[in-house]
């Protein structure tokens, strides 16, 4: 590790900004999560439930998103709290 320049493996070095797996694996844990029951069945099958499922999530997050009217959205203002 010596002999490679420290810019390619430095913390130091990292852009700014997210700097941990974590965001990726609570993405992928969050995903696995929602599509569990989904799993069991045969591939077409299985894609075409998670392909609902995430069209109904679209569907429920536009609408969310269409109601709200103030200026911290509902979780963050309960964090704050």
């Amino acid at each position: 590790i010596m002999r490679t320049e420290p810019v390619h493996w430095a913390r130091a070095f990292f852009p700014v900004g997210s700097n941990c797996e974590s965001v990726d694996n609570n993405l992928c844990e969050s995903f696995n999560h929602a599509i569990v029951d989904a799993r069991f069945y045969p591939i077409i099958s299985m894609n075409e439930k998670i392909r609902k499922k995430v069209l109904v999530r679209i569907q429920e997050q536009r609408e969310k998103g269409a109601n709200f009217r103030g200026k911290i959205c509902p979780a963050v203002f309960k964090k704050l709290k």
